[in-house]
């Protein structure tokens, strides 16, 4: 796919408006397991070691809690750091 042909799909893509129609609350809130090993992340600021200036942080990690806020806690911290790591 050349240049041109992907940043047609991107668009597309982007442009697609996907509301969202409401949610369960907290109450019913839960999160996926798996995604990149901690192993490929600096653990100090959560920079990608696989492609260096990629910031990584919340579910997109493989990091598991428990249900009842510790993995909402952990998104907004590793949130925090990537953050501010990225913006230096």
């Amino acid at each position: 796919m050349d240049r041109a042909a992907r940043a047609r799909l991107i668009e597309r893509l982007t442009a697609r408006p996907l509301p969202v129609s409401g949610t369960l609350g907290y109450e019913k809130a839960e999160v996926t397991a798996g995604g990149v090993e901690l192993s490929e992340v600096n653990p100090s600021t959560l920079e990608s070691r696989v492609c260096p200036g990629l910031y990584l942080c919340g579910e997109i990690l493989d990091v598991e809690g428990r249900l009842g806020g510790f993995n909402f806690q952990w998104s907004w911290s590793s949130g925090t750091v990537a953050g501010r790591a990225a913006s230096t």
